[in-house]
């Protein structure tokens, strides 16, 4: 189905030298390329704190409560007015928007603390600590919870834009899904996705030359996957 799907999208424009050798899996493979590596897949660990990022899937504050009812933090502050995602379209904050969705699901209102004004992940990022510090906490162990393909980029801003980043432990988690399973009514069609998994990884190297996030070494191999996705993507720039 995500081939047929794939197959459908308007933006591919296919070389020549693709045709007949399977077009569809070639740049479904790319995309699952891009996937792979914008997630960090770190291991969990008890953690002083959860920061739940807000934004359009709410499959993230159903993790966030699945992973507070564990056990493994036992405070959670949720970070968000709105984004790129959900600009115009709540009709409160992103932080209101996941506590109503962890309360319902068992999460005790007194253990979440909300920040309502970040409208990005640097913000997100330097409110949430800003927030905890005005509580007297200062972490040395926090958990981030944020959507599927979003851990490398929160794992970089984070080194960047939390003070002393170095001297805490850091665990991103999100929901676990493949890049198949992540479309949604929320974040949009499989093709939208793979644009948006498009955009995210041109930023990789912008962000960090900008100072918002830390550098990351891209191996040859995603370089080429997102090449080659990008080509096919009508007014996209390529260089990175």
């Amino acid at each position: 189905m995500a081939v047929a799907r794939i197959q459908q999208f308007r933006w591919w424009v296919v070389p020549p030298k693709f045709l007949g050798q399977g077009t569809a899996d070639i740049l479904l493979q790319c995309a699952k390329v891009l996937w792979d590596f914008s997630r960090v897949n770190h291991v969990l660990k008890k953690s002083d704190v959860m920061v739940v990022l807000g934004n359009d899937d709410p499959r993230s504050a159903v993790h966030a409560a699945e992973l507070f009812l564990e056990g493994w933090a036992p405070f959670v502050v949720i970070t968000g007015k709105e984004g790129t995602g959900t600009r115009g379209k709540l009709h409160k904050t992103e932080a209101e928007m996941f506590c109503d969705i962890m309360t319902s699901r068992g999460v005790p209102r007194d253990k979440i603390v909300l920040e309502m004004e970040a409208t990005n992940t640097g913000e997100n990022m330097r409110f949430s600590q800003n927030l905890l510090k005005t509580k007297g906490v200062q972490p040395s162990s926090v958990i981030i919870v944020t959507k599927s393909l979003m851990e490398l980029r929160v794992a970089l801003t984070f080194a960047k834009q939390w003070r002393e980043a170095q001297k805490v432990q850091l665990v991103v988690s999100s929901p676990p899904l493949t890049l198949t399973e992540y479309p949604s009514p929320d974040v949009g069609s499989l093709d939208q996705v793979v644009q948006y998994l498009v955009d995210t990884f041109k930023k990789l190297t912008l962000y960090a030359e900008l100072g918002h996030q830390a550098p990351v070494t891209i191996p040859v191999h995603v370089q080429r996957a997102y090449h080659l996705l990008a080509n096919q993507l009508t007014g996209l720039e390529t260089s990175i």
